[in-house]
């Protein structure tokens, strides 16, 4: 068949393609807003950046508002306070809805190219993103130091247990609805495993750069290479046949979710591949910071996200492994890269086997870092997505769209992305 194909497209999937209405920016920041803070929102958010200097946002005809707390309450003021740290100006009202409405987050507007920092920076644009988000939209904040995982029996959860694929579905369900995570030893046979592994490698040594069915990188001495093998179901008969593998239906089923399976959309069946001697030079997303799978927008629409993963390769200390932090899924999430470590965050470096399965909500916190030991990782990605995301995406689209690069090969990452808007 021929490759699909899709563009980079900075306007995919607004607040209007769901038929919301339009809200007026001052009319919001000095009545509705101001409302919700009284009616319990202040209480909600206002422990989350107590201590943080404000943030102000604004519109390029001048238009702003400053957010900030004082005395434990949210605060809104008109106009740019002089101990704004953060300044952004959005770049117009369309993108300042999208905002409101969740259909693009803070990665969302830097990826499209729809924020200014008249102050401050990405970075610093996070003390507030996750209190703006609860304002906004009414996600709830995570929040580390109020963790208690426990499971069935109110005993603490060993967020490390790997399960066997025989074990009591109800502790297996629970594990993944509490945790955002799950391993399960030994579902998939040898057999099936060496066929994947054959396709896999079959696919990818077929994968052309610039076609939308891979992406790539490059390594410091300029060697480039496919890591991510996307759109699977319309690449192999074997790999599309996932989907209604018993084995893979009853993990999916674990989450208890309305999802259902997305072969010609959001990427697809995916393969991530982690290939020998990948070093952490690598460009573009060949190793992956922590981020969400709707992280530029519409987690509200598209998720639940559950992803099961077919490991075809180790998963460990000696190749790569997939890095989960605990009960992040459904959640607004700070995160910057120097700040995720493990005495903030409950964040599982998960182990397996070839044969074992994992399943994940695709909203929940987790990164690929670059392999702490010599041998490679291979692992298929099975996606499900709530009923909503085929309203709001058709086939061969999704929130990708919007990155540099998407549909040509390389796609940048989130210091490629700033750097090259920064050169203009």
């Amino acid at each position: 068949m021929a490759a699909p194909t899709s563009e980079r497209d900075i306007t995919f999937g607004t607040y209007r393609v769901a038929g919301l209405a339009a809200v007026d920016f001052d009319e919001f920041h000095e009545s509705e807003l101001p409302r919700r803070l009284r009616t319990g929102k202040s209480e909600e958010v206002a422990w989350d950046v107590e201590g943080r200097a404000p943030i102000a946002i604004g519109l390029p005809d001048g238009r702003s508002y400053t957010y900030s707390c004082r005395g434990g309450a949210i605060e809104i003021s008109q106009g740019v306070a002089d101990d704004a740290a953060t300044v952004l100006e959005i770049a117009d009202h369309e993108s300042w809805l999208d905002y409101l409405y969740e259909f693009r987050t803070r990665y969302g507007l830097l990826y499209s190219n729809a924020v200014r920092f008249v102050r401050g920076n990405f970075d610093t644009w996070d003390d507030w993103e996750p209190a703006i988000r609860c304002m906004y939209s009414g996600r709830p904040i995570y929040d580390p130091a109020s963790l208690d995982f426990r499971d069935l029996q109110g005993e603490p959860l060993d967020l490390t247990q790997r399960f066997e694929k025989d074990d009591d579905p109800e502790e297996l369900s629970h594990f993944l609805r509490t945790t955002g995570f799950l391993v399960v030893r030994g579902v998939f046979d040898t057999s099936l495993v060496a066929e994947l592994s054959s396709e896999i490698d079959r696919v990818r040594a077929a994968a052309v750069e610039g076609e939308l069915t891979s992406w790539w990188a490059q390594d410091s001495e300029g060697r480039r290479f496919p890591y991510r093998l996307t759109y699977l179901s319309q690449q192999s008969e074997l790999l599309a046949g996932l989907y209604t593998n018993p084995r893979v239906v009853e993990l999916v089923a674990l989450a208890g979710e309305n999802v259902l399976p997305v072969p010609d959309r959001i990427e697809g069946i995916l393969a991530v591949v982690k290939q020998e001697g990948l070093g952490t030079d690598a460009t573009a997303y060949a190793n992956l910071p922590f981020h969400s799978d709707c992280g530029f927008g519409a987690c509200h629409i598209t998720c639940p996200c559950v992803l099961v993963g077919v490991q075809i390769d180790a998963m460990s200390t000696q190749s790569s492994q997939i890095h989960m932090i605990a009960g992040t899924h459904g959640k607004s999430v700070h995160n910057v890269p120097e700040h995720m470590t493990p005495d903030r965050y409950p964040i599982v470096a998960l182990e397996t086997e070839p044969g074992d399965a994992t399943v994940h909500y695709g909203c929940g916190l987790h990164a690929g870092p670059a392999p702490t030991g010599p041998a490679p990782r291979r692992t298929i990605y099975i996606q499900h997505y709530g009923p909503g995301a085929f309203d709001l995406i058709g086939p061969y689209k999704g929130y990708n769209q919007i990155m540099p690069g998407y549909g040509e090969g390389e796609i940048l990452n989130i210091d490629e992305v700033r750097e090259h808007y920064a050169s203009g």
